[in-house]
């Protein structure tokens, strides 16, 4: 038996009161993801242990089949490895996301963690720019990512606690979320020149002139903070299968490639709700000839999420349903070898555009054990599927073993 995996960021939610009290997921038209529920097998998964932050380094390293607390790292360094950046014993990788910042009152806070959703062409000239200009004490090092979401790695000693994501600042003035303390000092100065290299970057007064907002500051986070870890172990050795992901998420790329799996990277994967869904689906199927586990990762629906657009949730929803879901389960027809897990990675509220640490609902399609009483795929799935998981190994554990 083979296995497709959906990832499919971003469908659950909390009841929004404006609209009936019920979630973009109840709202959107998903005729695709109500049959495999109907026909398959349902239930939840709690991808996000108690303690740790619901960000995708816990979240979809748990969807692996990994423990995060015993291999967990920080996000930067699985960028890091997605990117091929050899990081030294001396020095700190971090996350170098550019943002739009806003004035408010005596503060600034943050307008787009996505910066407009900045390009790659535009984000490599603002690398480009920090590497050239930044001056520290020790060396940084600048490196290009995808778009908004780059890196930056410094010699330092690991910082002592965890640095915010943007994404989890969204409306917030960043003051009271720059650490003033000894050990961030140079880290702070970067941060401080980078904000005025992009103030006078040719880019930004061309955003400007066109009645846009200017990318006016980058943020760093995605540190280890400090905890010690167990090496994650090679997929293969784990589940005696070999596995490979289809995503545009940096992050998703550098867990898999340290658990030696192989990663296909797909011309026109954004990791927005304007990402090339065709391509990834006939990367993950073609994927299939040669693997045992496929996942197939989105994260256009989680965006929107935390960029507070209900009805553009709601589209990114039911075009992820049809233009992903669809061929899936026709290819399914053809192939009944091959069993599919739809989830996500854990809940992104689109009211509070925050991530939610709660369960999250999953559906198995053709079931081993045979078809449950649901009817839709939605968020009651949580309370009244029939198979319930305390964390994402166990699930991956009884998909693997033929146990759904």
């Amino acid at each position: 038996m083979k296995y497709l995996i959906v990832l499919a960021n971003g469908l659950s939610d909390h009841p929004i009161a404006e609209r009936d009290n019920k979630t973009p997921l109840t709202l959107a038209d998903t005729p695709n993801l109500d049959r495999i529920a109907a026909e398959g097998r349902t239930g939840s998964v709690r991808t996000v242990p108690e303690g740790l932050p619901a960000g995708g380094e816990v979240s979809c390293l748990s969807l692996l089949g990994y423990d995060p607390e015993k291999h967990g790292a920080g996000a930067a360094e699985y960028v890091a490895h997605a990117l091929g950046v050899e990081v030294k014993s001396n020095e700190v990788p971090l996350c170098c996301d550019f943002i739009i910042l806003q004035t408010s009152h005596n503060d600034m806070i943050v307008k787009d963690f996505t910066a407009g959703q900045l390009s790659d062409h535009d984000a490599g000239m603002l690398i480009e720019a920090l590497q050239d200009k930044v001056m520290a004490e020790g060396v940084v090092t600048f490196h290009s990512g995808k778009g908004y979401h780059n890196l930056m790695v410094m010699e330092s000693a690991p910082f002592p606690s965890r640095l915010m994501p943007p994404n989890e600042l969204i409306g917030e003035g960043i003051r009271q979320h720059i650490p003033q303390d000894a050990p961030y000092r140079d880290l702070v100065n970067i941060m401080n020149q980078a904000q005025i290299i992009l103030h006078n970057h040719g880019l930004n007064r061309k955003r400007m002139a066109d009645g846009g907002d200017a990318v006016n500051s980058v943020w760093f986070w995605g540190n280890a903070n400090g905890r010690n870890r167990q090496p994650l172990p090679e997929f293969f050795s784990r589940f005696e299968k070999k596995g490979a992901v289809v995503t545009a998420s940096l992050l998703m790329q550098g867990i898999a490639r340290q658990a030696g799996m192989t990663v296909l990277q797909v011309e026109g994967a954004t990791g927005f709700a304007d990402t090339n869904y065709k391509g990834k689906v006939d990367a993950a199927i073609t994927a299939l000839e040669t693997h045992d586990v496929v996942y197939l990762h989105m994260t256009g629906a989680e965006i929107v999420s935390l960029q507070g657009n209900i009805d553009d949730k709601i589209a990114a929803i039911e075009d992820m349903d049809e233009q992903v879901l669809e061929p899936i389960l026709h290819f399914l027809e053809t192939r009944k070898d091959v069993t599919l897990l739809v989830t996500e990675n854990h809940m992104s509220s689109v009211d509070r555009m925050r991530y939610d640490s709660g369960p999250v609902p999953l559906a198995v399609y053709p079931p081993a054990k045979g078809k449950d009483a649901t009817a839709k795929f939605d968020e009651d799935l949580v309370q009244n599927g029939a198979e319930h998981f305390k964390d994402g190994p166990a699930l991956i554990e009884a998909l693997l073993k033929g146990a759904l």
